[in-house]
């Protein structure tokens, strides 16, 4: 028996226009992989989808394994040796200085969803169409923070994508995000100032106590409260450094990229797609059940293609739900 044919991994760098100059001084030049499905001619039309990693995640997130779980090529391997329809899937590099720009435009990180969905995709079609005729046929999937930017692209750029799956999505930010502010606040503290822990972050090896919970809130301020012109860095905190009191009116900024809010003042994004995964498993460590639940809750009088599920799982076991998404995603795609 001769061996079955395999993915096909290839490089596009891409140089962004929309990243050039960013805030963080991060790079515009960015990798980008596109996986191809096995006997495909890179220039046939194939749907395809954006894979987003989670924050302080990038490409690698990807394409590495670790003990006993698989990479994504290979998962795609085995889903395709299973049936699944052919889909392309493109592996963006969206890491900045610290860990992610949520995949949202903000002008304390750089214009990161206008790079992916007006620059790096038609990149991509112009080299590897996504429909024989017609309008392209694009989806997208993420966890964690790449969750979030498969709720969030669809609903800022309406029509551009025709299927998103969200595992465990960054939501109700209420419940999410405060619960580690006291830990970032301590690390703040004893480290001297913002500056001052940039400073250690920066010379340092890596994240290591509570450092992510700083990195968290520091990243978050960036994306959801920039302020233009700030020091250290261009953005807003919504906790009190002195007293670690949350700060409503700074925090208010963040509640209105919530997508339990977000989504239903712009409801055009979702409804145009084909299919919406959404799950959450009930013991994620970051509470982001409960933003799933909300995220339904607030999209189910709209009238969307949800498909929505939890399971037992944590935050950090999510790689196999990518077996029941990413096969559903390509199904609607063929069949949009």
């Amino acid at each position: 028996m001769s061996p079955p044919d395999r993915w096909v991994q290839t490089t596009l760098w891409h140089d962004s226009a929309r990243l050039r100059g960013n805030p963080l001084g991060d790079p515009h030049l960015r990798e980008v992989v596109i996986l191809h499905p096995p006997g495909l001619d890179p220039a046939a039309p194939c749907p395809a989808a954006l894979a987003l990693a989670g924050f302080t995640g990038g490409i690698f997130s990807f394409l590495n394994r670790r003990w006993r779980e698989e990479s994504l090529p290979e998962r795609l391997q085995r889903l395709t040796e299973a049936g699944m329809p052919p889909l392309r899937v493109v592996i963006p590099d969206p890491l900045t200085r610290l860990g992610g720009g949520q995949f949202l435009d903000s002008a304390g990180t750089g214009d990161y969803a206008s790079w992916l969905v007006e620059e790096l995709m038609p990149a991509v079609e112009a080299l590897h169409p996504t429909a024989a005729a017609g309008a392209p046929r694009w989806g997208v999937f993420g966890k964690s923070s790449g969750g979030y930017g498969a709720l969030m692209l669809p609903t800022l750029f309406p029509g551009r994508f025709l299927a998103a799956a969200a595992h465990s999505p960054d939501a109700a930010f209420e419940v999410a995000y405060p619960p580690d502010f006291p830990s970032a606040v301590e690390a703040i503290r004893d480290a001297g100032g913002v500056a001052a822990w940039l400073a250690a972050f920066e010379a340092g090896s890596g994240l290591k106590g509570p450092d992510h919970a700083v990195l968290n809130l520091l990243g978050m301020s960036l994306v959801y409260s920039p302020e233009p012109g700030a020091a250290p860095l261009p953005c807003a905190l919504p906790v009190d450094l002195e007293t670690g009191e949350l700060l409503p009116e700074v925090f208010e900024r963040w509640l209105d990229h919530d997508p339990a809010r977000a989504m239903p003042r712009r409801p055009e994004g979702a409804q145009a797609l084909k299919l919406l995964w959404l799950d959450a498993g009930r013991r994620d460590e970051f509470r982001l059940q409960i933003g799933a639940r909300r995220v339904r809750r607030a999209l189910d009088p709209l009238g969307i293609a949800l498909r929505y599920e939890e399971h037992k799982g944590g935050h950090f076991t999510l790689n196999d739900r990518l077996d029941l998404s990413i096969p559903a995603l390509a199904a609607a795609l063929w069949g949009a």
